[in-house]
């Protein structure tokens, strides 16, 4: 969970140093989306997950598509500092391992087992692959990314090792 907080906040870091017309601005490169839209997608996807906890039935694809999360970064903060605390709180609980049912997004859409744990690793994963795509976004901006931005934690320790190695 300590992996999902840090992107999130890396997130904030993010939208906290763009103006509103940065945030918002449709690049073609990436098929007219924004930075804004992209960071829509991961704030709803950890809201869609919080919001599961007491039924734990997870659909990620009925999720709201909050156009003022998209828009409006200060309230994209605010909704990001409110999922942080509902992640300290599940943090707090030990509940990693509680089992969880996910809605199949293909076939028949049909529910899949899995667990609280297992879905923070796909939020990982997730974000980590929409924030590589705000990383194109914002550069073509010139906007200043946070160091490690858009890289996924694997190849943040991949590239430690690398640098130990080379230090030897």
């Amino acid at each position: 969970m300590q992996a999902n907080l840090v992107l999130l906040a890396q997130g904030t870091e993010l939208i906290g140093r763009l103006s509103d017309e940065s945030y918002n601005c449709q690049l073609a490169v990436c098929f007219n989306s924004t930075l804004g839209g992209h960071f829509r997608h991961v704030v709803e996807h950890y809201q869609g997950l919080l919001a599961a906890i007491a039924s734990g039935d997870i659909d990620y694809e009925n999720r709201e598509r909050n156009s003022r999360i998209e828009t409006d970064p200060d309230y994209a903060l605010a909704v990001v500092q409110q999922l942080k605390t509902g992640l300290m709180k599940l943090a707090t609980d030990g509940a990693e391992d509680r089992p969880m049912r996910m809605k199949s997004e293909t076939g028949d859409g049909g529910w899949l087992g899995t667990s609280l744990g297992r879905e923070l690793e796909f939020l990982i994963s997730h974000t980590v692959h929409h924030y590589a795509l705000m990383a194109v976004i914002a550069g073509q901006q010139d906007a200043a990314l946070p160091v490690d931005f858009g890289l996924a934690p694997s190849t943040l320790k991949f590239q430690r090792t690398e640098n130990a190695a080379c230090a030897r």
